[in-house]
């Protein structure tokens, strides 16, 4: 699995086909496209086109989809269109393990519906009830980070702010016991096509007229904002909280999986875990859009293989990316011109570990990337958490704002350290927030956000090479925890591929480059403190196949 954004390095690809990542899985997998069974898609593309008043031309859909070539040989399988919120909760409960599970999906839209309330069972998913567009939780939240100042893609940057903040602002966004709504609603009848800019609009004027400062922002002026984003969490936490006790109450469950954008925000996932209402919850690392290609396949192979009424295990591993990425000789060319320490094995974790405990900042690249939004010891930007000042050095490194929180990464066994109880399942993909033990703010304090909070990741033995960071860390350090955010700059996707960890390496700041089991420097004396490197012939590729990724090709 891989998002067509890491291939293109455009972020988002917006408008971009996805040809390029469809074409990456089969080719990673040795198959052509004339061995499929079915094309699983996970939006009701004709339904959605109905919806916007538009034409719909399934083989133009599949040119766009796979590439005009790919397309003619793809003539004789059929496209399965899934709903976009049902491929959202496949993704989910799929994914999860459990036998029977409360289903929450919410997001900017599907084709119709933007909150989908559902269960699902061994012997399917069933959907209870559903929001249309005009309630939608995702566009709402949206809006309010681009009145912010954050553009509408900055979701996750208005929920960091948020905790500059105080919730004591109104806003147009109320929830009921069980239910919500978005009280800036577009008239009813307005046609779905054009509800969106209504939407917007009706929203822009309700934040203009009710909400301090009103006016939207200007990056210079962020921190007035910070009661506004604080309101504004505070509003979707409730709004979350209400859809759950429906879903309590309608399903019987105590178990609930979340999916759709909306899952992606930590701060209102922890505000559900610690509500009671459910034992158990489950959030799959890809919870967002790229997730419903995944679940619209999940659902297809069930139907296709009979596999009704059986539960399948749970994800434990978001390292899903491919595992020969395309020859790349311009990364090996640049890598002449550089510093080059060849580590034997077993060694690239502790001579890691020894540059962030002299305070350098390393990109990491291992094996096979992980999917999702969220750095998960795969394609990863590392610092030392006992260094506060790094939290600045290393926003600058990306681009970032200076008041932006970073996470630490924990292993798995020394979790009790910083927090209280177990790790909630969450937080094996950095999708829950948690507040950090008064003690151990001390020893994080590059990590601690100005709440008391942190987004952690749990680390597990299976992830090998990142797992075994940790622990020579802690031995350097006694502290058993290393800051961990994405391998990327502001503005860029993650990166995927060598040439890709190369590349962003030469243009910014970072001070190491851990590339699979070479430790590379730009040319110059080595900083205080770190042995001067072993130089390494490249006169053939350096790229070591048998290197120990971040958990190998676990699945």
């Amino acid at each position: 699995m891989v998002e067509q954004e890491r291939l293109s390095r455009k972020r988002y690809a917006l408008g971009e086909s996805p040809s390029a990542a469809v074409h990456a899985c089969l080719d990673d997998e040795g198959i052509a496209v004339a061995d499929l069974d079915l094309i699983a898609v996970g939006w009701n593309a004709p339904e959605l086109a109905a919806v916007e008043g538009e034409d719909f031309d399934e083989a133009r859909f599949t040119r766009w989809l796979l590439g005009d070539s790919a397309a003619e040989r793809a003539r004789q399988i059929p496209v399965h269109f899934v709903d976009h919120h049902l491929a959202h909760a496949a993704s989910a409960f799929h994914t999860s393990g459990l036998p029977r599970a409360a289903i929450i999906v919410a997001d900017g839209r599907g084709e119709s519906v933007a909150t989908t309330l559902a269960v699902g069972t061994p012997d399917g998913i069933e959907v209870l009830k559903s929001w249309g567009l005009e309630h939608s939780l995702g566009h709402f939240y949206g809006w309010a980070a681009e009145w912010a100042g954050l553009t509408s893609w900055g979701a996750g940057k208005l929920m960091g702010l948020a905790s500059y903040g105080r919730p004591r602002q109104p806003v147009p966004l109320v929830a009921g016991p069980e239910d919500y709504a978005v009280i800036t609603a577009p008239p009813p009848g307005t046609p779905v096509r054009l509800q969106y800019a209504v939407m917007r609009s009706r929203l822009r004027e309700r934040f203009r007229t009710a909400n301090f400062p009103f006016a939207p922002a200007a990056a210079s002026d962020i921190m007035a904002y910070a009661d506004f984003a604080a309101s504004v969490q505070h509003a979707l936490e409730e709004a979350l909280l209400a859809l759950a006790r429906a879903a309590r109450r309608m399903t019987g469950c105590d178990t609930v999986v979340l999916a759709g954008g909306v899952a992606l925000n930590c701060a209102a996932n922890d505000r559900l875990d610690r509500s009671g209402l459910f034992r158990e919850m489950w959030i799959p690392p890809v919870p967002h859009d790229a997730g419903v290609s995944l679940g619209a396949a999940l659902l297809a192979d069930r139907e296709l293989r009979g596999s009704r009424g059986r539960t399948p295990g749970r994800m434990r591993c978001a390292l899903w990316g491919p595992r020969a990425p395309r020859s790349e000789p311009e990364a090996v060319e640049a890598l002449s011109r550089l510093d080059v320490e060849d580590c034997p094995d077993g060694t690239v974790a502790r001579r890691t570990a020894e540059c962030l405990a002299d305070g350098l900042v390393v990109g990491w690249s291992q094996g096979r990337a992980e999917i999702g939004q969220r750095a998960l010891g795969a394609r990863s930007i590392l610092c030392d958490p006992r260094r506060r000042e790094l939290l600045a050095r290393v926003n600058q490194i990306k681009g970032r704002e200076g008041w932006r929180p970073l996470a630490p990464a924990v292993p798995e066994e020394h979790w009790r350290r910083f927090f209280e109880g177990e790790p909630p399942p969450a937080a094996e993909f950095m999708l829950t927030t948690r507040a950090l033990r008064e003690a151990a703010t001390r020893s994080v304090p590059a990590g601690v956000h100005v709440d008391g909070t942190t987004r952690p990741q749990v680390v597990r033995p299976a992830q090998t090479a990142f797992h075994q960071i940790l622990l020579e860390f802690h031995e350097l350090t006694g502290v058993p925890a290393v800051i961990n955010t994405s391998f990327n700059l502001a503005g860029e996707p993650m990166v995927l591929t060598r040439g890709d960890a190369v590349e962003t390496f030469l243009r910014s700041g970072l001070d190491v480059l851990v590339l699979d089991n070479l430790l590379i420097r730009r040319p110059g004396p080595p900083p205080p403190g770190i042995r001067a490197p072993r130089q390494r012939a490249l006169s053939f590729s350096p790229w070591n196949s048998s290197a120990a990724g971040v958990g190998g090709d676990a699945r």
